[in-house]
């Protein structure tokens, strides 16, 4: 009964919307057009964020490159995520950027492990079948 409400390839959907949702937020509020950074999000990788590591906090290496880089992760990614193509490697792409913003703001690890579990959950289970990757392994004859 409780699989006729909640279905699994359901269940996979709102997985990989709900941790698509908070990094493509991040992403779009770090543009001002197309390939355009705006400055808050370069400032924020010069002056604000620093990783907490043993001996640190470090500096973020080449901060403009690091803020387009992020910035670029943030929006294809979680449009990758929502799509289900490509779903497992890109849910541990944003596996590794939970823990590189972990280590940027240790305090957020309530909602970090969060995602880090939903992250988890898809590179475990997959896209399913609401997904370009369930649609290409039904038309290649995988289950």
């Amino acid at each position: 009964m409780i699989a006729a409400i909640a279905p699994t390839s359901l269940a996979q959907l709102v997985l990989r919307l709900g941790l698509a949702v908070p990094f493509w937020r991040s992403g779009m509020s770090k543009w001002d057009g197309f390939l355009q950074l705006n400055d808050v999000a370069v400032l924020l990788f010069t002056s604000e964020f620093q990783l907490h590591l043993p001996g640190g906090p470090y500096a973020f290496p080449a901060p403009a490159a690091t803020a387009f880089a992020v910035a670029c992760a943030e929006v294809l990614l979680p449009t990758f995520l929502v799509l289900g193509l490509a779903t497992r490697l890109v849910a541990l792409g944003l596996l590794a950027m939970t823990i590189v913003i972990q280590l940027t703001v240790p305090d957020g690890w309530p909602i970090h492990l969060t995602w880090a579990a939903m992250a988890l959950g898809i590179v475990t289970w997959g896209a399913g079948k609401l997904s370009v990757d369930g649609w290409l392994a039904t038309g290649s004859g995988r289950t």
